[in-house]
């Protein structure tokens, strides 16, 4: 019966499946170091369309237009310190950020989004918002696609040291 291989003994299979496991966590490891999955479980998304990344924390190379999360900060009662955001970047330091009295926000005449949903929830009147300014260095203006996006429009400039890294949209 030359067919018929020797059955592989116990302690030499022990071995292999030991260096297998080890192979993998350590994958595992040096994978959750630079990433992990980040997950948007709100109702109404800023960014519509997506509710699941993939955040590069070692990415930290700044691009207009690109997807980022942060960690807010001072957007109490809405969020508590901490709280992870995602939302895209438009606005870099030296860029002119306008919100205009009909609620159209834009960044260096561009158009970036409209509208101030939120200004009630807030008890600030409209006109409180309106205004226009650059963006000094470390400042930097961050916003969803949808309307009802609770982002920069409201509360401002992101620092530096708030961001964590890139986010890529998943599904």
């Amino acid at each position: 019966m030359k067919w018929m291989k020797k059955k592989e003994s116990w302690p030499r299979f022990c071995i292999k499946a030991g260096v297998a496991l080890l192979v993998i966590w350590g994958a595992g490891v040096a994978f959750a170091d630079r990433y992990r999955i980040g997950i948007d479980d709100q109702l109404v998304k800023c960014i519509p369309g997506y509710s699941v990344y993939l955040i590069d924390k070692k990415d930290q190379q700044l691009e207009r237009g690109a997807i980022f999360v942060f960690s807010a900060q001072g957007l109490q009662p809405f969020y508590e310190d901490g709280t992870e955001m995602v939302k895209y970047l438009r606005g870099l330091p030296g860029d002119n950020v306008k919100i205009s009295k009909h609620g159209n926000i834009y960044v260096n005449d561009e158009m970036q989004g409209y509208g101030l949903t939120h200004a009630e929830a807030l008890n600030k009147p409209m006109d409180s918002f309106v205004g226009e300014g650059i963006l000094q260095s470390d400042s930097f203006w961050f916003m969803g696609t949808s309307n009802q996006s609770f982002d920069s429009r409201y509360w401002g400039t992101v620092k530096n040291d708030q961001i964590i890294g890139r986010a890529y949209p998943l599904f």
